[in-house]
């Protein structure tokens, strides 16, 4: 493990001398991936739109990676989840909580929002709970790191995840797919597009479920915890007419599945002995979740090559949280969560005509979200009273936006790009908690409203050293508004203020060896004022979030890409990460100044290696391996160390995944697959319970599993 870390150490420290830039991880994104494709001699352009247009990836100077169709088959990613430690800098959990570069967008409570997002087809997704999507009928994911905010909807300080799906085209085209692994893991999923009427009216449809026994079982009742339960499905309806290009799109996803409970492993009490992937009974801990949404995109053609973009929108989410408090097989505390989200938004865009000396987009942006949630907390389920202590919220938000994107070309190799954006955010809070004063909740009413705004500029200079090497240097900043902590609280102050943050980066693109060899990354510098942090600060004081005075992420993120043969693509990618609080003051006592986030690693990468070989008959041989690493994390500011158990925290660690299989002319494919080969069981959280009854309770990564799939592709 020490070598590797320094192999990689060495790797992100090299990079950052040559100031290269890191970005694409795909064979081309949007890519036809039938089975019977042929292999090419060299690396394919990757097309992106994370510019709100068409551009080849190694022209923008932004860090972005672009994970095509094809890549996503070869990778068996099924979910958002299943790409982390192959997109560096960028981790999504199995509640949808979203980091980039550090920065997590987990939003515990109703009046805290995402630094990092999810958009789909241009909608942002308000709620990270509704984050990770299924990617049945996608043709690319683009991974944008750092501050987005010229060109996309709000709060993107950090970065953003843009899901393209796709669209019905003017031929028929589809693909399903069966896959059964261990523990009863059955997915199923199929999408069909094409014409209804030919060059006027196309139609998407897209259907997935999953449903497994899960991993943990409960030591009395035998019931499962990890296991999958959900359903989705996506449609679109899209029509040409004249100049217009107007697509109707719905999707909506339910899941069901019982979220990983943690496993006592100290203070354990009344003789259960849990042992590996066993909890307590009455650990319980659910997390059902459905929505969904409706868009309108029209795209108009205007005269003189201009095109007016208007994305109108409308999604709704509902959660449900059953969650055992104190982590013990006794029914003491628990409580049962209900969450409640609605949003409206709408885009006007206009784009000049790509073939200018001086190219712009302009456009206008307005988000509106309803957020409602009723949090009692009770105790056993035979308590004659229940919801002893609860509380009852509201918050809404109006958000508008106006802003402008330009580049102006001063020759074919030089390259400047400049953008602003005003942003105004209106908030509102209707709070209400049932307290129990004795123990230090007290009765609170609170209503209170602020509005926020923030102008946030962007410039970027590209110089083309050669068609096949582009640098760049970036400026950029982000912004994201204040919030409340709308928890139970033993304290009214719950606002907290809005944070800041300024981006720099540098980088150079290549393409060498005739295209068969590709090597870029970034070199990036992030200065934070007013972080807002979310802190446990353990018992009775629960979770709150708070503004760390100041914080700076700073590093390196690296892509390779080679084509050696037509039949074999290597690929390896990496990410150095120091991401440290300046100051701190948590309010307990303590400064974290210096200390790196929690989560977050300081280096990780991965290697890739696929083979696609000539084998009989017309049939191809197919085979991936992909080795993703990092190194350790913490899982609490305070540095916890927990006697004979070990400290809140995770040591380095790699993942070896891998497939192997036939694919045929006729479109068909036939795989074996494993995940987790190597059966690695590394924590993702070690924590003591709530209520100090002594117990320290952890979770780890999901078990080894192998499986076989059978798909087809037209």
């Amino acid at each position: 493990m020490q070598r590797r870390q320094r192999l990689l150490l060495s790797a992100a420290a090299s990079t950052a001398v040559l100031a290269l830039s890191a970005n694409a991880f795909a064979e081309g994104a949007g890519s036809d991936s039938g089975a019977s494709a042929q292999p090419t001699t060299t690396i394919g352009e990757v097309l992106v739109t994370a510019r709100k247009r068409t551009e080849n990836l190694q022209d923008v100077p932004a860090s972005i990676q672009a994970i095509g169709a094809d890549q996503l088959e070869k990778l068996n990613a099924k979910s958002l989840a299943d790409l982390n430690g192959v997109t560096p800098n960028a981790h999504i959990d199995e509640l949808g909580n979203l980091t980039i570069r550090g920065i997590t967008s987990s939003a515990r409570n109703i009046g805290f929002e995402a630094g990092a997002a999810v958009y789909m087809d241009g909608v942002y997704l308000g709620r990270p709970l509704g984050n990770n999507q299924d990617l049945i009928d996608i043709d690319r994911v683009e991974v944008l790191r750092g501050p987005q905010g010229t060109l996309y909807g709000k709060n993107t300080t950090a970065g953003a995840i843009s899901i393209s799906t796709v669209r019905p085209g003017q031929t028929w085209r589809g693909a399903g797919e069966i896959q059964y692994g261990e523990r009863n893991d059955w997915r199923l999923s199929a999408y069909v597009a094409g014409p209804l009427i030919a060059d006027v009216l196309g139609i998407k449809l897209s259907v997935y479920g999953r449903k497994s026994d899960g991993y943990q079982k409960d030591l009395v009742s035998g019931g499962a915890y990890g296991n999958y339960d959900e359903t989705g499905v996506r449609g679109e309806l899209r029509l040409t007419q004249g100049s217009w290009d107007v697509s109707l799109r719905g999707d909506y996803r339910r899941d069901e599945g019982m979220a990983s409970a943690e496993e006592p492993v100290a203070g354990f009490a009344l003789g259960f002995s849990p042992g590996p992937d066993t909890v307590a009974p009455n650990v319980a801990y659910t997390l059902p979740r459905k929505g969904g949404g409706v868009s309108l995109t029209a795209d108009d053609s205007l005269d003189g090559g201009y095109t007016f973009t208007s994305i109108t929108a409308w999604r709704t989410l509902a959660v449900r949280q059953h969650f055992d408090d104190d982590f013990s097989p006794l029914d003491i505390v628990f409580h049962i969560f209900a969450d409640d989200y609605s949003q409206v938004s709408q885009e006007f865009r206009l784009a000049s005509p790509a073939d200018r000396r001086f190219t712009w987009i302009a456009g206008a942006y307005y988000f509106h979200q309803d957020l409602k949630s009723d949090r009692p907390v009770t105790l056993s389920t035979g308590f004659p009273v229940q919801g002893v202590m609860s509380d009852q919220v509201k918050t809404k938000t109006d958000a508008y936006a106006v802003f402008a994107n330009g580049d102006y070309h001063f020759t074919d190799a030089i390259t400047l790009n400049v953008g602003l954006r005003y942003t105004s955010e209106r908030k509102t809070l209707n709070f209400d908690q049932q307290g129990v004063p004795a123990i230090g909740y007290p009765f609170l009413t609170i209503d209170d409203h602020f509005t926020d705004s923030d102008v946030s500029p962007t410039a970027a200079l590209s110089y083309k050293v050669s068609p096949q090497v582009t640098g760049y240097v970036k400026y950029s900043r982000g912004f994201k508004s204040g919030g409340w902590n709308p928890d139970i609280t033993t304290t009214p102050h719950i606002k907290f203020d809005a944070e800041s943050v300024t981006n720099y980066e540098a980088g150079l693109r290549t393409r060498l060896l005739d295209n068969r060899l590709g090597i870029n990354a970034t070199v990036y510098y992030m200065d934070y004022d007013d972080l807002q942090v979310s802190q446990f600060l353990g018992t009775f004081s629960g979770y709150v979030i708070t503004n760390a005075g100041k914080a700076r992420v700073q590093g390196v993120e690296l892509d390779v890409q080679a084509q050696p043969t037509a039949w074999l693509s290597l690929g390896a990618g990496g990410a150095y990460n120091d991401a440290k609080y300046v100051d701190f003051d948590s309010g307990t006592g303590a400064n974290y100044a210096g200390q790196q986030f929690t989560n977050v690693p300081k280096v990780s990468g991965f290697v890739t290696a696929d083979i696609n070989a000539p084998a009989f008959g017309g049939a191809r041989f197919l085979a991936h391996v992909d080795y993703r690493y990092q190194t350790k994390t913490y899982f609490d500011d305070k540095r916890s160390v927990y006697p004979g158990i070990g400290p809140a925290a995770q040591d380095s660690y790699g993942l070896l995944n891998g497939n192997v299989g036939l694919g045929f002319d006729n479109g068909v494919k036939l795989e074996a697959y494993v995940v987790n080969a190597n059966d690695e069981r590394p924590l993702v959280e070690r924590q003591p319970d709530a209520l100090g009854l002594g117990i320290v309770v952890e979770r780890r990564l999901t078990p080894r599993e192998y499986g076989v799939r059978l798909s087809y592709r037209f």
